[in-house]
């Protein structure tokens, strides 16, 4: 995605024709696993290449249960704003459990989850 001020993704602006689709989609559908979304946390990434770098992150959070929160993260808030990631967010009792091989995929969310639970 280009990052030199332009925040617009490649391709060709929409169409009145594709406008009109996705309005029509907006009647028609019901998106009911976004309106579960109930919690939302705004922090700071480091990027794994460059540890001296950091990205300001958004998540949208879904609570499935006590132990594990499913996240849409968004490079901002605004209704612009480009999905970068999916999350998982589980607790302490749950990463035990994981094989250590598979820990290793995972980072910490002390601070997001704290947030999380403030809303």
């Amino acid at each position: 995605m280009p990052s030199f001020g332009d925040h617009r993704p490649p391709g060709e602006p929409m169409t009145m024709g594709q406008h009109m689709i996705d309005k029509g989609a907006q009647i028609l559908q019901s998106l009911k696993p976004l309106k579960q979304m109930s919690q939302y946390a705004c922090t700071f990434a480091l990027y794994s290449h460059d540890m001296t770098s950091q990205i300001e992150t958004h998540h949208f959070i879904t609570r499935v249960n006590q132990d594990f929160l499913q996240c849409a993260v968004y490079d901002s808030d605004h209704a612009q704003g480009r999905l970068i990631g999916v999350e998982y967010i589980v607790s302490d009792r749950i990463f035990e459990a994981l094989p250590p091989e598979e820990q290793k995929l995972w980072h910490p969310h002390v601070y997001e989850v704290a947030l999380a639970s403030q809303f």
